[in-house]
């Protein structure tokens, strides 16, 4: 579980940080510090009202962060510098995109490089109810549609996300099998037949377009939203670009879709075909997607914030 300390990861805590801040960043090592908390690949730690630290937890993470420290200046820059000679789209929506802003080094005993990027105050939506992720639909939905824009042709892959189907086919396959079991036989013939039109759907075709990579609902926040901050912000904000790479639209529209009932999910569907030709195979492997990620989620550890997500869908 996130918060459990694989073996030989490094204890992050208060004191590490200052350390590092003070070594490093002098000028920050005198603000206030939030309590570390623990995701699957990074610590964050509050610093000040703006900042945070984000600290790998092992390995792979550190070179997860790396990608984000290389490629999100490239991808705001981008996104940033389409045309705007006349009215966007409402449609479309520029994504926030959390750049680093300073770096860090191995030391103090702590063992990875680091990095310090923007606070978003708020609450993942994860926590808030069903019906308040519904309302933003529209709004995630122009979200992606701004940031699924053409990639650059040195936009990092990856081998697990905006690829074919018929790549994750085996890994699907052994969830599936450890999991169909807990379903009732109606269940299981619906979901295995979404997954078979999924593959079955035509492949991508266009271009590699920028993907968040797990735009899930505990990698979004809704601004605003928590013990005495105002109302819902219009627009959720999505962080943990550590996934960042290129490719078929459809694994991010996959992991979007878990955020909503299915009303919201028409919804979002809706919105994010607004002013484009309709696409059924981008919504067919979009939807085997989600069932892939659905799986994922319903096999993690009890108590884990995305199980409930995965085991709904599946039920």
């Amino acid at each position: 579980m996130p918060w459990e300390l694989r073996d030989g990861e490094p204890i992050i805590d208060p004191a590490l940080v200052r350390a590092l801040l003070s070594e490093q960043h002098p000028d920050l090592a005198h603000m206030p510090l939030g309590e570390p908390v623990r995701g699957w690949d990074n610590t964050m730690v509050r610093v000040g009202d703006r900042l945070a630290l984000r600290l790998p937890r092992h390995a792979q993470a550190e070179t997860l962060l790396d990608r984000e420290v290389a490629w999100l200046p490239r991808l705001a820059s981008q996104l940033a510098d389409r045309p705007s000679g006349t009215a966007r789209p409402a449609h479309y929506a520029t994504p926030a995109i959390p750049t680093p802003a300073r770096t860090g080094v191995p030391r103090a005993g702590y063992p990875f490089r680091w990095a310090v990027v923007p606070w978003v105050q708020g609450t993942p939506a994860v926590q808030v109810p069903l019906e308040v992720r519904d309302a933003y639909a529209p709004s995630l939905a122009a979200t992606l549609r701004g940031l699924h824009q053409p990639a650059p042709a040195d936009a990092p892959a990856s081998a697990f996300r905006g690829v074919g189907l018929a790549d994750i086919e085996d890994r699907f396959t052994r969830r599936w099998d450890s999991l169909a079991g807990d379903l009732s036989r109606e269940r299981r013939d619906q979901l295995a037949e979404v997954w078979r039109r999924a593959v079955d759907a035509a492949p991508y075709s266009g271009p590699r377009v920028w993907l968040h990579g797990d735009p899930h609902p505990n990698n979004t926040v809704l601004a605003g939203v928590g013990p005495g901050l105002g109302p819902m912000h219009s627009s959720p904000v999505l962080v943990d670009f550590g996934d960042l790479c290129a490719g078929d639209p459809a694994s991010d529209l996959g992991s979007a879709l878990l955020h909503f009932s299915p009303a919201g999910r028409d919804t979002f569907v809706t919105a994010y075909d607004a002013g484009r030709v309709p696409d059924p195979a981008l919504w067919a492997r979009a939807r085997g997607w989600a069932v892939n990620y659905a799986l994922i989620f319903a096999a993690q550890s009890p108590g884990e914030a995305l199980r409930p997500l995965g085991r709904d869908l599946l039920a």
